[in-house]
């Protein structure tokens, strides 16, 4: 199916493109649905050998227009709570991207709304939330923890992620005063509050993309492509992911941008492609899930340093085995481990 992906991709970057021969329509659907591209291709005349497509791109895209549109209301409406309780707040990923990246609504699917606020508002956060009738979930191992990195919280059917630093704190070394220094403002459509600067966000991205061991749809890659456009750009985050101690996500995304989007290389200049890089590369897009195993070495794999591994599995340990305690014979359920009332 790597094929087919190439295709789609090219369709997308409206490059010429032909299908490979065995597909059919609900072939050429899944994966575009599974790279979450549909959006993008209603933008695109379908093949004419396959005229059911163009509707099912168009269904997609408005399904996706609709479901942008509750999440903006409620970044919106966290954003002013926010704000109201003294807290600076960013929007991340998704619907960042939908209205910084792309050119008109519903072409950027998302499925959560992704919040920055700084590390010492934890709990003043967990308040606003809680008012605002949202309720927190165990969603990782250590959510409790002070020092972790984002909570997740839900009401109704969104999710509203959280986020108390890019990153866990022992995964890499972001400088945060840089980060809330260089926030831009956004007023785009549904969208209206501060997004990171491109730089940041195409670091932040990359190492979104490592944290999933880079089992991520083709669409992370065009949003890669759009944050960082020219090769100045690539330049300066890669300087910056240097500083931060993350290079080696950041090296990966590159390379695996660089090899599905043919374009975006040329105008970059191709990258040289590290060895942990290259297993990366060679096994994207085919369909099965990445096994266990190699979720394992490609996390290893990708941090800068042999210490900031083991300083990361150390944490990780702990919060294992805390949560085992926590699940099994704790029982206690979100609410009551992050302190909240009723």
């Amino acid at each position: 199916m790597i094929s087919l992906l190439r295709s789609l991709l090219a369709a997308v970057e409206g490059r010429p493109y032909t299908l490979p021969a065995d597909v059919d329509d609900q072939q050429v659907l899944t994966v575009a649905r599974r790279h979450r591209l549909t959006p993008l291709l209603s933008l695109r005349a379908a093949p004419a050998t396959m005229p059911s497509l163009a509707e099912a791109f168009r269904r997609d895209r408005l399904i996706t227009t609709a479901r942008n549109a509750v999440l903006a209301q409620v970044a919106l409406e966290c954003a002013s709570a926010f704000s109201g309780a003294g807290i600076e707040t960013v929007l991340l990923k998704g619907l960042a991207y939908n209205a910084t990246l792309y050119d008109a609504p519903g072409l950027r699917p998302t499925s959560d709304v992704d919040v920055l606020v700084p590390g010492d508002a934890r709990r003043a956060a967990f308040g606003v939330l809680d008012k605002l009738g949202f309720e927190p979930r165990a969603a990782a191992p250590g959510f409790d923890d002070a020092d972790y990195h984002e909570v997740a919280w839900t009401r109704q059917t969104v999710e509203v992620d959280l986020h108390l630093a890019l990153a866990p704190l022992a995964r890499c070394r972001i400088d945060y005063d840089d980060v809330w220094g260089s926030i831009r403002r956004v007023d785009s459509g549904e969208v209206r509050g501060a997004t990171l600067h491109p730089r940041h966000a195409a670091v932040f991205h990359a190492l979104h993309m490592a944290m999933d061991h880079f089992d991520v749809p083709a669409l992370y890659l065009l949003d890669f492509s759009r944050l960082l456009p020219g090769p100045d750009e690539r330049e300066q985050a890669a300087a910056l992911a240097r500083a931060w101690r993350c290079w080696r996500p950041f090296a990966t995304t590159v390379a695996l941008t660089a090899a599905f989007l043919p374009d975006w290389a040329g105008a970059q200049g191709a990258p040289v492609v590290a060895a942990f890089s290259r297993r990366v590369v060679d096994h994207y897009g085919a369909a099965a899930r990445v096994p266990r195993r190699e979720q394992l070495i490609r996390k290893l794999a990708h941090f800068d340093t042999p210490g900031d591994a083991v300083g990361y599995l150390a944490v990780q340990a702990r919060r294992n085995v805390r949560e085992l305690w926590e699940r099994r014979v704790r029982r206690r359920p979100a609410r009551q481990r992050l302190a909240l009332g009723r």
